[in-house]
């Protein structure tokens, strides 16, 4: 599966990792996605239902290594999910609670965000993330 990141996800991850209650997030990431595979991320919870079985837009739960607390008030992960070309894009990550929390998102910005998928993968402006390293790789210099 290859999992590609768009801007937003980079800054999100940047503002996240300058906290340190959140200086593992990129790990937390890797950790979680690395034992997934495509089918299972995209029958996760699909918050548009757009077109099933082709697409979603998923929230995944992923816990914060540098708490004792579950996975309920850990990070939000909201991504894309294309089964049928094994790619993930991951677009944006925020923690449910402490001092950057926030609440569920609404509709609206479900919508939001799918839009800045495609508008990221029609402009190549998307990074691959290696899940085993945790490094960040522009799309563009791979070719």
């Amino acid at each position: 599966m290859k999992v590609l990141c768009t801007q937003n996800f980079i800054d999100c991850i940047a503002r996240l990792a300058g906290n340190n209650s959140y200086s593992a997030v990129l790990d937390d990431v890797c950790a979680f996605l690395s034992d997934k595979d495509i089918q299972e991320l995209h029958q996760m919870k699909d918050l548009l239902r757009i077109t099933p079985g082709k697409y979603s837009l998923n929230k995944y739960r992923i816990k914060n290594s540098l708490t004792n607390k579950g996975k309920s008030s850990s990070y939000r992960c909201i991504a894309v999910c294309l089964p049928e070309v094994d790619e993930i894009y991951l677009d944006t990550i925020y923690p449910k609670t402490g001092s950057q929390g926030q609440e569920n998102l609404d509709k609206e910005r479900y919508k939001s965000i799918a839009k800045n998928v495609q508008a990221s993968i029609s402009g190549n402006e998307l990074f691959e993330l290696d899940v085993k390293t945790g490094q960040l790789s522009p799309v563009s210099s791979l070719k």
